[in-house]
């Protein structure tokens, strides 16, 4: 284990304390004109394109890239509060307990039900069972 240690490089403490902190917004900007410039090259890639010529394969998924990425930029400038308002899927654990109560109380009144029948039928049985002896 000592021998690992001597032989795995440590990053330098230096360089990070010289470095600014980049705020969100600016990385964020950053991302964005990064995302125009590699649209901007593939339109003029395809602008370029002979006449009748369809776009290849590797202009396909390089487009699909794109609208990715431009979704993803999209859903980080999102406001984190909306974020919070929009509902997920997957449902919260206050809602599954209020699932499993509302599951619970449709069973006690359905067995309420099939016992007020079962023993509604009973009770016609005995009548007919008294009244034919």
């Amino acid at each position: 284990m000592a021998e690992e240690d001597e032989t795995t490089p440590q990053p330098a403490a230096g360089p990070k304390s010289k470095r600014k902190a980049i705020s969100r917004k600016a990385v964020v900007g950053q991302l964005w004109r990064a995302a125009k410039r590699q649209i901007d090259t593939h339109e003029e890639h395809l602008a370029d394109l002979p006449k009748g010529t369809t776009a290849s394969e590797a202009d396909a998924k390089a487009l699909a890239v794109l609208a990715r990425t431009v979704r993803e930029l999209v859903a980080i400038e999102e406001p984190p509060v909306s974020r919070k308002d929009k509902h997920t899927d997957e449902p919260s654990a206050v809602d599954d307990l209020r699932h499993v109560a509302q599951l619970r109380q449709d069973l006690a009144r359905r067995l309420e039900a099939l016992a007020a029948q079962d023993a509604g039928e009973n009770s016609q049985e005995a009548d007919t069972d008294g009244g034919a002896g």
